[in-house]
């Protein structure tokens, strides 16, 4: 499982897509700073210090930005066995379709948890250059642990969608859309018990953020129920994964490239 991890981080040196998860995972803390500078008086924080920084900046990532860039590139590392036709080569290969897919998911995991630190890192320039008062010790040491752990609870909230994505070449764009209104609804959810339940809130009870400012509610949630709820979505990847066909998976891969080398033939012809 190790050579599998470390070769995709091998392969991402080949691969544009980090760009974007790195783009995508700075606007966070640069939207927390914008938004309270051209909010009405009525809706901005009273003291917008670094706690409060890191507070919007962790909230904007868990529901929007980080399910679908961890979607993204996560499809994308697999999709990219199918558009390479490597599958065909991969099959005969002792190492099982199932193993290679465990291994890719493991190696966003380590991904995810590492675009967790480079947003920490970019909310403290954007604060320090904000001139936002409040950094202390104390501050910075909560604000890590929560951007590294939610980072990766909200990977592990929207696994099933990668890993069901994963089952037909170029599905992991579909899969981004989901992920982006499964992290969008959560908003929207003020029920405490439906809050512990939702897997993308979920992380943010276990790391006992306080949802209370962005949610307009008073009331924590459930840690057990939310601990449970990261459980089933770990073991409904486990089974998606489990059961997915690399065999049939393999074959539409080629068929898809057979028809694509036809095609440019004939457009060659013309």
């Amino acid at each position: 499982m190790f050579r599998i991890i470390k070769a995709e981080f091998l392969k991402l040196k080949r691969f544009h897509i980090l760009l974007i998860g790195l783009v995508g995972m700075t606007l966070p803390a640069i939207l927390s700073v914008f938004t309270q500078a051209v909010a009405t008086p009525e809706v901005t924080t009273q003291i917008f210090d670094f706690s409060a920084h890191f507070n919007s900046t962790i909230w904007n990532s868990a529901t929007i930005f980080m399910p679908v860039i961890f979607t993204l590139i996560g499809g994308y590392l697999i999709n990219r066995e199918y558009t390479d036709n490597t599958l065909k080569n991969i099959l005969p290969v002792p190492v099982s379709f199932q193993r290679l897919l465990f291994g890719k998911l493991l190696a966003m995991g380590i991904i995810s948890v590492l675009f967790g630190f480079y947003s920490y890192v970019v909310t403290l320039i954007v604060g320090s250059l904000s001139g936002l008062s409040g950094r202390n010790a104390g501050i910075l040491f909560t604000g890590l642990l929560q951007m590294l752990g939610i980072s990766l609870f909200t990977y592990i909230a929207i696994l099933p969608i990668i890993a069901l994505t994963s089952r037909k070449q170029g599905l992991f764009m579909g899969g981004v859309i989901v992920s982006f209104l499964f992290g969008y609804s959560a908003m929207f959810i003020k029920n405490v018990t439906l809050r512990s339940l939702y897997p993308i809130l979920s992380g943010l009870t276990v790391m006992g953020f306080d949802t209370g400012t962005f949610m307009n509610t008073s009331e924590q949630g459930n840690l057990a129920l939310s601990v449970l709820s990261l459980i089933v979505m770990l073991l409904l990847t486990i089974v998606i994964v489990i059961l997915t066909n690399p065999a049939q998976a393999a074959r539409k891969s080629k068929k898809r490239n057979v028809a694509s080398v036809f095609l440019r033939s004939g457009q060659k012809g013309r």
